[in-house]
């Protein structure tokens, strides 16, 4: 994993004991916090288990430690109701029944959060090689944006307070895209492009795979293996799927700015993010965002970087357990 200065193996302490857990789509990590530092980290496959108590056990008996004082959760859907599920897949958490999984008093010892707003809490505890640069200066206060899109897409606006981070939810992987977004793929695509509506339809994996599907006409590609045969040298499908979902990701970031005004800075998280921009793609990306147009000022005063951690939500549930709640 990339960024692991806040992970260790030393001895946990005893006195706090926390399980953190990211739940995405495809997989889940999980550690323990101690009051300082990560311990017990690992991934797990979501499609092992049948539901996410079932993993819980799984990780319980593989990683047996010490007696757990509270739990945090991370998931990839929406919290309501004082539930959350997944959104893209059929599992429902219940902290009543997470805290008879992991022997905890009551469900009161379980909080859930939303991905993004445990990304969202862990930007300013990211440092080093946790964080890379693609342009602007170092993000210096204000609004700050993270733009997640792995498995699925939503975004999450960070502002600090005085006391702490302020973070906002949303769930924009539902809605409708952006015109000029729609537009380059009605475009590239003609009529094809009616079969991407929404802004997780192009902005995740599965919409990497889809637009590889729809572009050749061949069928959907798992994107690990369209990231892993990108060649800026070899006019390739990959290679041409790769340049036009960068070129989409300048385009929405772009709009994003309008939205949001994050002159704090945009944060991209997630595996399909992270791949793209860590390709040569990111200049097709980064042309994108600042082409000529309306407030090019301000949107060149934007910083752009990539959360490169796969275990930053973890330091953001840590940070939330910690009794550092949203509050928006």
């Amino acid at each position: 994993m990339a960024g692991q200065a806040a992970v260790t193996n030393a001895p946990e302490t005893g006195k706090t004991a926390c399980l953190v857990a990211d739940v995405g789509g495809t997989n889940t990590r999980l550690a323990v916090w101690d009051g300082a530092h990560l311990q017990r980290q690992t991934r797990i496959a979501n499609d092992a288990h049948a539901s996410f108590n079932d993993l819980l056990r799984a990780y319980l008996a593989a990683r047996p430690g010490g007696r757990l004082t509270a739990c945090c959760i991370a998931i990839a859907g929406p919290v309501t109701g004082g539930r959350a599920e997944l959104t893209n897949r059929n599992w429902v958490v219940e902290p009543i029944e997470v805290a008879d999984v992991l022997s905890l008093p009551s469900g009161d010892d379980v909080r859930l959060t939303n991905d993004l707003v445990a990304q969202g809490y862990a930007l300013s505890v990211l440092g080093g090689d946790q964080l890379r640069h693609l342009r602007g200066r170092a993000a210096t206060g204000g609004q700050q944006l993270v733009v997640g899109m792995g498995t699925g897409f939503n975004v999450c606006l960070v502002r600090d307070s005085a006391a702490g981070p302020v973070v906002f939810e949303a769930e924009l992987g539902h809605a409708s895209l952006p015109d000029r977004v729609a537009r380059v793929l009605r475009d590239v695509l003609g009529d094809k492009a009616g079969a991407i509506t929404t802004n997780e339809d192009i902005f995740s994996g599965r919409g990497l795979s889809r637009l590889y599907g729809l572009l050749t006409g061949w069928g959907d590609r798992p994107g690990e293996a369209i990231l892993a045969d990108y060649d800026p040298a070899r006019p390739s499908a990959e290679t041409r799927t790769v340049d036009l979902v960068a070129r989409l990701m300048g385009l929405l970031a772009r709009e994003l700015v309008y939205y949001y005004l994050p002159m704090g800075g945009i944060y991209f998280a997630g595996s399909v993010a992270r791949g793209v921009l860590s390709t040569s793609a990111s200049a097709v990306f980064l042309q994108s965002f600042t082409r000529p147009g309306r407030f090019l000022e301000q949107v060149e005063q934007v910083p752009v970087r990539v959360i490169s951690d796969d275990g930053a939500a973890l330091l953001g549930a840590a940070r939330i357990a910690g009794n550092q709640r949203p509050t928006a």
